[in-house]
């Protein structure tokens, strides 16, 4: 029974000092997740919503760099609500590309390289969200 007791206490010393230790600290910043930088021709090409609908065509123009413009023409279902039917793109970032026309701002977000997002908004607080994906043939 001796022993037992002397175990039994030397095993709480052996013990303690892992219980005291400090829980292992969470990092303190979050990890930031990574912008996709998705080149200009991932972008071009006809999207839509359904196969009923008919689809977004957006083109690109040759230049590169801040010059670099995506060419967007709206559906008539969508350009009769807007009133736009064509919109000029800048890249704002690597996924985005956003254009103002008219009062009316367009912008085109690629989630992954066949789906993608339109959101249409207007000054007078209207907004119209197109979950897009590629309809490339």
């Amino acid at each position: 029974m001796k022993h037992v007791m002397l175990f039994s206490a030397l095993l709480g010393l052996a013990a303690a000092p892992a219980m005291a230790a400090p829980a292992a600290s969470a990092p303190t910043q979050p990890a930031t997740q990574a912008q996709t930088n998705y080149p200009t021709a991932t972008f071009m090409g006809t999207w839509t919503v359904r196969a009923e609908v008919p689809p977004f065509i957006v083109a690109g123009n040759k230049a590169m760099g801040p010059a670099a413009r995506l060419l967007v023409s709206v559906p008539e279902i969508y350009s009769a609500t807007i009133g736009e039917s064509r919109f000029s793109l800048a890249r704002k970032s690597g996924s985005v590309w956003s254009g103002t026309q008219n009062n009316t701002t367009l912008t085109f977000t690629l989630v992954s390289q066949n789906a993608g997002q339109i959101v249409i908004t207007n000054t007078n607080g209207h907004r119209v969200d197109v979950p897009l994906y590629r309809n490339d043939p």
